[in-house]
Order: C-alpha cells, then sequence, then structure tokens
C-alpha cells in the first residue's frame, strides 16, 4: 500500500464529513456526531488489533492504544474548533432548524 498525501488524506477526511452531512436527512447534527465517533472508535479498534497476535496482548496495551487516539482526537477538534470560532462569522451558523 502506498502513502497518502497530505491532500488526499484531506480528501478522505472531507468525504467522512459528506457521509455525515448526508445522514442530517434522518439524524439531527449531535447523532450524526455521536455515530461517526463510535464508527472512528470502532474503526480504531480494528487498526490497534492489527498490530497484535491475539486479544490477551492487545489487552495489555489498551490503555497505550486509547490515550493515543485521545490525544489524537484532543489535537484535531482543538484546531477545528479555534478555526471555525474564527471564522465563525464567514460560516455562518448553519441552518438545521436548531432553535438558538
Amino acid at each position: 500500500m502506498t502513502e497518502l498525501t497530505d491532500h488526499r488524506f484531506n480528501e478522505l477526511m472531507i468525504e467522512h464529513i459528506e457521509l455525515a452531512n448526508g445522514h442530517l436527512k434522518e439524524a439531527n447534527p449531535g447523532q450524526a456526531g455521536a455515530a461517526l465517533m463510535h464508527a472512528a472508535a470502532r474503526f480504531n479498534a480494528f487498526v490497534s488489533s492489527t498490530q497484535f497476535v491475539g486479544g490477551r496482548v492487545m489487552l495489555q496495551s489498551k490503555e497505550a492504544h486509547i490515550d493515543h487516539y485521545v490525544k489524537l482526537y484532543r489535537q484535531y477538534l482543538e484546531g477545528h474548533y479555534e478555526e471555525y470560532a474564527q471564522n465563525f462569522a464567514e460560516y455562518g451558523r448553519p441552518n438545521l432548524g436548531i432553535p438558538k
């Protein structure tokens, strides 16, 4: 498998966001976001499992792997949160029928 370029990595991220946005037809933003986080957690458990030969050994590294993913998520969320807040006037408040 080849390495992803930064450009392709961003395209993959956007594809996931577009999928989540599509869920807004039947779910509120909180539900769509929770489903996306749940799916990411499930997938990242799978990603971690690819490094082990068995569940017992995997469990021995559980905290380290969870700490890694939580640290990454926090880093991503902090950056996107700041960027969104700084550009709030440009981005606007989404009109999703949510009371202010």
